[in-house]
């Protein structure tokens, strides 16, 4: 490849040399990659349309309220302090349900139980995060064998998914369940699937409000605790959490919070929002004045105490497993490389390729099973 096209391709996809990442691919496969990324980005953008002055100046506003509250509470200097610990819920639903996969069914069950998660006395925004109609109950789907104990995989799934359908397609429980033995439990996080009231999994999210985004991040914490919990009711020991993208910054979380865990997974990671939204903020949002720009220093306070970098994993070094793109125009390399780093540099694996067509690289699924052949033993 010419040393032209390797340049055109370099300022087109917007690639970067990071130091401690390999060097990016210079493939056909790859480049498509990188740009199927810059037009997911782009994409994600128009659908939402160009905020206006008033709805970020609200956000500016709305962010330095929480900055505040997260300060006088103590929790921005003792992050552990905003995370409550979820009981087991009293209560599940189980049902059998089908999803198709091309031709054929998937059987599953379908779980439900409810979230009761609550935002703390006071904190900016609580009111109105509790009253969304349909984010009160947790629903996830299980593939659960009968017989004798198994070990147990909490697959956690990134933005934009949390149906049967797109779950399925990157957990893929044909291997991870009938192949490999494990239960597997694929939870919907808020404003996800059937939690969410759009038309678009997740995409509320999309919107200019920072007060929504951290009680998703607290909010898809507690629920996948309470998942844990649950199993644990069913007699689960072995337990590891495997999050992509979204799930990955949720599930670095969790792994900081709980004692007991066998080992986690974190694919194509994103645990830096303030960087992440920064790397993907509107070009056009720079013809307004200062009052309506968002202040990054109020968005970082804000959300350090659901952020995956203020907490050490409990997690031993030997059981935690990055796998990144080094084309990712998504969630970009820095955000798995400082991952890395505050994972004591534990094992990763880099991948030749981009976020969205990550699910079908092939060396990903050898990588987490050898990652899970590893925790087990």
């Amino acid at each position: 490849m010419t040393s032209a096209w390797r340049s055109f391709a370099r300022d087109r996809c917007g690639w970067r040399r990071y130091a401690e990442v390999p060097p990016v691919e210079s493939s056909l496969r790859v480049i498509a990659e990188a740009a199927l990324d810059r037009g997911f980005s782009l994409g994600m953008n128009y659908l939402t349309d160009l905020p206006q002055p008033e709805e970020l100046r609200r956000a500016r506003v709305e962010a330095a309220a929480m900055a505040a509250f997260m300060a006088d509470g103590g929790f921005h200097d003792d992050p552990l302090r905003y995370h409550r610990t979820p009981e087991p819920p009293s209560r599940a639903r189980l049902r059998p349900a089908r999803a198709w996969l091309g031709r054929r069914p998937t059987a599953y069950q379908s779980l439900a139980l409810p979230s009761e998660y609550e935002p703390h006395p006071g904190e900016p925004g609580g009111v109105r995060w509790l009253a969304h109609p349909r984010n009160h109950t947790l629903h996830a789907q299980l593939f659960e064998h009968a017989g004798g104990p198994r070990p147990w995989l909490v697959g956690v799934h990134g933005f934009g998914m949390g149906t049967p359908l797109t779950n399925f397609t990157v957990f893929s429980p044909e291997r991870l369940h009938r192949e490999l033995g494990w239960n597997l439990v694929l939870p919907s996080l808020p404003l996800h699937g059937p939690r969410g009231a759009g038309r678009m999994s997740g995409g509320e999210v999309l919107a200019p409000d920072y007060l929504r985004l951290v009680h998703l991040f607290a909010q898809g914490v507690w629920d996948v605790r309470r998942i844990l919990a649950w199993i644990r009711t069913r007699g689960g020991t072995q337990i590891v959490l495997y999050g992509i993208s979204l799930g990955a910054y949720v599930s670095a979380l969790v792994c900081a919070l709980e004692d007991d865990l066998a080992g986690v997974i974190a694919g194509i990671p994103a645990v830096d929002f303030p960087n992440l939204a920064r790397d993907h903020e509107p070009r056009r949002l720079r013809r307004y004045g200062s009052d309506a720009r968002i202040d990054w220093t109020h968005v970082r306070q804000a959300t350090h105490p659901v952020s995956p970098l203020a907490f050490a994993p409990r997690v031993s070094r030997e059981r935690r497993f990055i796998f990144a793109g080094t084309a990712d125009r998504v969630a970009r390399p820095d955000q798995a490389r400082a991952l890395w780093r505050h994972w004591d540099r534990c094992t990763i694996h880099w991948f030749a390729g981009g976020h969205v067509a990550a699910q079908w690289n092939p060396t990903i699924s050898p990588f987490v099973d050898a990652s899970l052949r590893t925790i087990l033993a």
